[in-house]
């Protein structure tokens, strides 16, 4: 039975609810919510985040509004002043993944260490951890708003910590969630615990101090137009305001095509406008929307190329006339960027916006109409069958969405997704869907879609597919728009194994490492894995050391193959082939791949530090799967597996 419903938490239930929160570290007794709002009503209008955006619209300026964070106060506050003199004034402020996931133990060994041996040693900042008390320190070393970033597991915690210190926005996207950062939580968890930080909000809000929050909507995983993005950040814009929050700010992701990203930034406006007033929320505010580079796409790690993605969106950004704009930083493809990286990366961006900002250029375009207007009737359906499903409980309808499918997008972390549909690019790198799953997608936007990619097939001479999807995901890193599924130098050299894979069907554990929930990696080894014959059993992404072992225990398992991207594996893995050994399975084969560390590092220091851990083989982030599947195959038929 669904409980939750779109209705505002009682005052005194809510009293009760922040209680038990607060009690879950020993900083949450420096919040005091009274004296919090007072102190949000001393500072400046410039420390105010939707303040400064509806700032920037209005002198049609479009300001930076960065990733950021690192471990120690002192480096925090000397990142902060760095980005300050490179011209920004928005702040997004990136938490820890420990800290996100409410490992908060962990995140105090991981800051003591950072502290000792002078090396970051976790992937952001541990809020909770610092408490208000420091973190107003950081919040009052700069004149700008901050806005703090992390996942489910401390969302609430985290936006009580950051206000009571002076943030002033902080996203309410349980969608982002599903999508990205949490592998087990349902869809009906998800909106509760978003409901608390929208209460949250509220609460400041009847009491004279406007926050804001930023609304993600679905993480578009993979290659698929914005639809669902969109329809899900209005969705999150609607709870949002059912809580009392009264200042939104859309995310909005630029995925390469410029008609389809600034048709798609047209329907969202109108699309706001009118749900919000359907929902009985006129004097709910868009503050402003926030053009970011879609999160999970591969980023250049050629340093030339990573300068030109960023400039690129920094160009669309101000075609589209955005107050705000993310970009990655230059080194994003290596780990945590360095300060540098950070200021060299905005610099190059301001440079556009400022030259952008003193021409009155208006993008006219018959093509950014269409796509406008494929993605408001696309955006109007879905949301329309969600009040549908859900008898008209915007809430209860996401419950039953996720469910059916009728929410979905390709590769989320989440396992109650359905993962049925598919997208590609078509011949113009415009993003279409090649599956549509259950997505409530009308009829004429189905074969408007079909239309463009069969115009693409044709001119290929090939069909597109899921190894198409995949060669387009990787494309953008590459300089270009639609990948080319291009044959890889291991092809067939695999084939001569199948017969003895097919005997003996030798099991392989995939997934990711501790808390990392890029998903990605370890789903397309998992489905290549299967494709060559053997028995995968894929735990996904946020798999603890113990779930591996147990699992190899379990199913007599061969390997282990274990990706990560988040930086700190080394901190998940420490001792990992002594624990196969505790449990019986020590002599099983251990890989792992992807970015190792946190920050610039070589490669052969990875590989130096895994194979000490145990590790058999270690491979780059960019390293081709098959040969990493040949090297299994080769290790097996060495170890007379197969």
């Amino acid at each position: 039975m669904i409980k939750v419903r779109n209705e505002k938490i009682d005052e005194a239930v809510f009293m009760k609810m922040r209680e038990k929160e607060l009690s879950a570290w020993p900083t949450g007794r420096e919040v005091d919510l009274d004296e919090a709002i007072e102190y949000q009503k001393s500072l400046p209008p410039t420390k105010n985040y939707g303040y400064v955006l509806q700032q920037y619209k209005k002198d049609g300026k479009c300001g930076l509004s960065p990733r950021s964070g690192v471990p120690v106060v002192e480096e925090e506050i000397k990142l902060l002043h760095g980005l300050y003199d490179a011209g920004v004034r928005l702040f997004p402020f990136t938490t820890d993944s420990y800290t996100r996931n409410r490992q908060f133990e962990r995140a105090q060994k991981g800051l003591e260490e950072s502290i000792r041996t002078g090396q970051k040693k976790l992937n952001g900042y541990p809020i909770i951890n610092h408490g208000v008390k420091v973190t107003r320190k950081v919040v009052e070393s700069v004149d700008g708003a901050f806005d703090p970033r992390c996942s489910k597991g401390a969302n609430n915690f985290v936006a009580e910590i950051a206000f009571a210190s002076g943030m002033t926005a902080m996203p309410h996207s349980f969608f982002g969630w599903l999508a990205g950062y949490d592998k087990l939580a349902t869809p009906e968890e998800c909106v509760t615990d978003i409901q608390y930080m929208g209460r949250l909000v509220g609460y400041y809000q009847e009491h004279g101090v406007t926050l804001s929050t930023d609304l993600h909507g679905w993480i578009p995983n993979g290659v698929i137009p914005m639809y669902v993005n969109i329809a899900t950040q209005i969705i999150e814009g609607i709870v949002a305001s059912t809580q009392g929050v009264r200042s939104l700010m859309p995310l909005v992701n630029f995925q390469g095509n410029l008609a389809q990203d600034l048709g798609e930034f047209k329907a969202i406006e109108r699309m706001y406008d009118k749900y919000l007033k359907q929902a009985g929320f006129p004097d709910t505010v868009v503050a402003g929307m926030i053009g970011q580079q879609s999160p999970l796409f591969a980023f250049p790690q050629d340093v030339g190329r990573a300068f030109g993605y960023i400039n690129y969106v920094a160009m669309a950004a101000s075609l589209a006339k955005l107050p705000a704009c993310s970009v990655k930083t230059i080194d994003e493809a290596t780990g945590v960027p360095s300060l540098e990286s950070h200021m060299q990366t905005y610099r190059s961006a301001n440079w556009i916006f400022d030259v952008m900002s003193e021409q009155k250029f208006e993008f006219d375009s018959k093509q950014v109409d269409i796509e406008q207007e494929m993605a408001e009737k696309a955006v109007s359906a879905i949301i329309d069958k969600v009040y549908e499903m859900g008898d008209g409980d915007i809430c209860v309808g996401v419950v039953k969405a996720v469910e059916a499918g009728v929410l979905d997008s390709p590769f989320s972390i989440n396992v109650n997704v359905r993962d049925l549909c598919l997208g590609a690019r078509d011949l113009y790198g415009a993003c279409r869907y090649i599956d549509f799953g259950n997505l409530p997608i009308p009829d004429e936007v189905r074969k408007f879609h079909m239309e463009k990619i069969h115009e693409r097939e044709k001119a290929e001479g090939t069909k597109i597919d899921y190894k198409s999807s995949l060669a387009d995901f990787w494309s953008l890193s590459r300089g270009m728009l639609c990948g080319k599924t291009e044959k890889s130098e291991y092809e067939g050299a695999i084939d001569s194994f199948h017969p003895a894979i097919a005997e003996k069907k030798p099991t392989i554990i995939t997934g990711t490492s501790g808390i990392d929930s890029h998903v990605i990696g370890t789903k397309i080894i998992s489905r290549e894995l299967r494709d060559n014959g053997f028995n995968v059993v894929a735990l996904g992404a946020q798999t603890p050391p113990e779930e591996f072992i147990k699992a190899a225990q379990e199913t007599n398992a061969s390997a282990i193959l274990i990706t990560s991207l988040y930086g700190m594996a080394e901190m998940d893995l420490q001792g990992f082939r002594d624990k196969c050994i505790e449990a019986g399975v020590g002599d099983i084969l251990l890989y792992i791949g992807g970015i190792l560390g946190v920050g610039i590092h070589d490669f052969e220091d990875d590989v130096k530090t895994f194979k000490k851990i145990g590790f058999d083989r270690v491979y780059p982030p960019e390293a081709d799967v098959k040969k990493s599947v040949l090297d299994l195959c080769g290790d097996l038929r060495e170890r007379g597996i197969i």
